[in-house]
C-alpha cells in the first residue's frame, strides 16, 4: 500500500463558494486516491463528529444567528472535527479530504458577517492551534454561475448562505481568491468552469505533485 510522506498522513481542504462543484470533485478524487490503494476519509465542515454534526443541524435551523454566535459555533464544531475525526486519522497515514475547513470562516464569518480576522484567528489557535492544511484547492467559478448553480439545489432546509445576493457571492469569490495570497505555500485556484472531467484533471495533478507519487 502508498504511504504518505512520512507516514504521517496528509490533509486536503477543498474551498470555495456554495455551486462551485466540491461535493463532485471531492468524490471523485477521493475514488480516483482509494483506487491507487491510498487510506482516505472524506469528511465535512461544519461536520464530521458527532457533536459536530449536532452544530451542523443547528447553524442549519437557526434563524438570525449572529455573528458572533456563528463563529463560536463553528469553531465548536471545528475542535471536536479535528480532536476526534482529523488527527487521530492522519496519525493512522490516511489520506482526509475535507469540505471545507477554517478559510471559510475567515471568508463567511469574517469577510462576510464582518467578525474581525484577528479574533477568528484567536479562536483558531485556541481550536487547532497551528495546525494547517497540507493542501487547499479553491474552486473557483464567475459568482452567477455559483449563485445559479446553489439555488437551484437549494432546499428548505438550506441556511442563509444558499440564498446570497449577487453581490454576496461575488465578495465570497474574492475572499477566496485572496487567501491565495497569505496562505501561497498551500492554496491552489482550480478552475471549475470547465467539464467535470477536465477540472478533476486539474485536481488530480496539483494532488500529486503535493503527493509526489507516480503516474499511473
Amino acid at each position: 500500500m502508498p504511504m504518505v510522506q512520512n507516514n504521517k498522513g496528509f490533509f486536503i481542504s477543498f474551498e470555495g463558494a456554495d455551486g462551485t462543484g466540491k461535493t463532485t470533485q471531492i468524490r471523485i478524487l477521493s475514488q480516483r486516491l482509494t483506487d491507487q490503494d491510498y487510506k482516505v476519509h472524506v469528511t465535512r465542515e461544519p461536520g464530521g463528529s458527532e457533536l459536530a454534526e449536532n452544530i451542523r443541524t443547528i447553524l442549519k435551523s437557526a434563524k438570525n444567528i449572529d455573528s458572533i454566535s456563528e463563529v463560536l459555533l463553528m469553531f465548536a464544531a471545528r475542535r471536536s472535527h479535528f480532536v476526534e475525526t482529523i488527527q487521530p486519522l492522519l496519525q493512522q497515514g490516511y489520506i482526509v479530504i475535507s469540505d471545507r475547513f477554517y478559510d471559510s470562516s475567515l471568508v463567511y464569518q469574517g469577510l462576510l458577517k464582518n467578525v474581525p480576522i484577528n479574533q477568528i484567528m484567536v479562536l483558531k489557535r485556541l481550536a487547532i492551534g497551528d495546525f494547517e492544511p497540507d493542501l487547499t484547492l479553491i474552486l473557483d467559478i464567475d459568482a452567477e454561475t455559483a449563485m445559479s448553480r446553489a439555488e437551484s439545489r437549494k432546499t428548505s432546509q438550506d441556511d442563509t448562505y444558499d440564498s446570497m445576493s449577487l453581490e454576496s457571492f461575488e465578495k465570497v469569490r474574492q475572499g477566496f481568491l485572496r487567501l491565495v495570497q497569505i496562505f501561497e505555500d498551500r492554496t491552489h485556484i482550480v478552475n471549475a468552469s470547465g467539464t467535470v472531467l477536465g477540472i478533476s484533471q486539474k485536481i488530480y495533478k496539483i494532488v500529486q505533485k503535493s503527493l509526489n507519487f507516480e503516474n499511473y
